[in-house]
C-alpha cells in the first residue's frame, strides 16, 4: 500500500462553526504503538475529532473500517494571541486542565462553548502553552494485502459528518 488518503467532509446539515478532523494515532500507547507507517495488511488506526453532535459516516475504497470506539485524550498545544484576547485550539476540548503563559501574560483563559474558542482576560501579544482533554473516535482501516492483483496500491477513506435533521410535527 503506498498511500492512504483521508478525506473529510461535512454534509448540508452543518455550520460554519462545526469541527471535523482526523489524524492518524501516533500515540506510544495506541494500538498502532507510535507507528504511522504500514504496509499492505495491516490495520492503520486514526482519530476523528468533532464536534458536538456530529454524527459519522465513514467509507473506504478497499479493506473495511473496524472500532468505533471514544477515547479520552489529554493533549498540549501552544496557542498564539496575535494582538487580540482571541485564540483557537486545533480540536474541540471538553476542558482546560492548565495553562502556561510562555513570556507575556494574558490572565485567564476561558473556553468558547464550540469547545475551540478561547478568550483571555486581555488583549496582546502572546503565547498560551494549554493543556486540555478532549474526546475523539478510533477507527482502523484493515487493508488488504492486494487489490485488483497489485501490492503497491492507493486507499481512500472518506468520513463524512452532518448533524441529524429533526422532524416538525404538524398539527392534526
Amino acid at each position: 500500500m503506498s498511500n492512504v488518503t483521508v478525506r473529510v467532509q461535512f454534509g448540508a446539515s452543518t455550520s460554519a462553526s462545526d469541527h471535523l478532523s482526523a489524524v492518524v494515532d501516533d500515540r506510544a500507547a495506541g494500538p498502532n504503538a507510535g507507528k504511522t507507517s504500514f504496509l499492505p495488511g495491516d490495520t492503520a488506526w486514526f482519530l476523528v475529532h468533532r464536534s458536538e453532535g456530529i454524527e459519522l459516516k465513514l467509507d473506504s475504497s478497499a479493506g473495511s473500517i473496524v472500532g468505533g470506539d471514544e477515547v479520552t485524550l489529554i493533549k498540549t498545544e501552544d496557542i498564539s494571541f496575535e494582538n487580540s484576547a482571541a485564540g483557537s485550539l486545533p480540536v474541540p476540548a471538553k476542558a482546560i486542565t492548565s495553562v502556561l503563559w510562555i513570556g507575556r501574560s494574558l490572565g485567564g483563559i476561558k473556553l468558547g462553548g464550540d469547545g475551540l474558542s478561547l478568550t483571555a482576560d486581555e488583549s496582546g501579544v502572546a503565547i498560551a502553552r494549554i493543556t486540555y482533554t478532549c474526546r475523539a473516535v478510533s477507527y482502523g482501516l484493515v487493508a488488504p494485502e492486494r487489490v485488483a492483483g497489485l501490492v503497491d496500491f492507493d486507499v481512500l477513506v472518506l468520513i463524512t459528518g452532518s448533524r441529524p435533521t429533526t422532524e416538525v410535527e404538524e398539527d392534526a
